[in-house]
């Protein structure tokens, strides 16, 4: 955050369709009681499924005031996170084509209250959302089969494709390359370095 407190009431949002319908990631909250009647969830830290979209109240503290830090993983603590590879489900999890923030409650320092005794409707106007800076770590979806993804796809110069390893090719080494069918594609993890032959 820049110079305003962490919002108070958020979501994270994902979109795996180019922005047509939206799923959460996370939901932020006040209180564990925010997390309940808000979105019907129970504050949690810990994720009970790859999939679990957890309410989380540990970033809506009042302290600091301003520049505080939200540090979301998507992967860690989450049961298959250690064998991300193996995983569908997690990987299936982290894949967005878009991601969006919804805010939906700033921290008043109880201004609200302040309003109603003054008789001062401008109290929460005065109340804002600064976000200074927005880090997003992700990686190309390669099925195991490349260490980098730098091709620009020609269709969509902000979309890279995967540099494909072990004779696969596709946009994300989905597939044997032509000549190099004897086996049936796999996807390749720690455990099994499958090449097309």
């Amino acid at each position: 955050m820049a110079n305003s407190p962490r919002p108070g009431v958020w979501v994270l949002e994902r979109s795996t369709d180019y922005g047509q319908t939206w799923k959460p990631w996370q939901y932020f909250a006040d209180t564990e009681s925010d997390c309940y009647n808000i979105f019907n969830k129970r504050a949690s830290s810990q994720p009970v499924y790859d999939d679990d979209a957890i309410c989380t109240v540990e970033y809506s503290k009042i302290v600091p005031l301003e520049g505080g830090e939200i540090v979301v993983s998507l992967v860690n603590n989450r049961p298959s996170s250690m064998n991300f590879h193996a995983s569908d489900k997690l990987q299936e999890w982290t894949e967005a084509t878009n991601i969006r923030l919804r805010l939906m409650r700033t921290k008043t320092l109880l201004g609200h209250l302040m309003a109603v005794q003054r008789q001062d409707p401008t109290v929460t106007r005065r109340y804002f959302y600064s976000i200074k800076d927005i880090s997003i770590g992700g990686r190309c979806v390669c099925n195991g089969h490349a260490d980098v993804c730098d091709k620009t796809d020609p269709n969509d110069l902000y979309k890279l494709l995967c540099r494909c390893q072990h004779n696969t090719c596709g946009a994300q080494c989905e597939m044997c390359c032509p000549g190099f069918v004897q086996k049936k594609w796999q996807r390749a993890d720690n455990y099994n370095t499958f090449e097309c032959e």
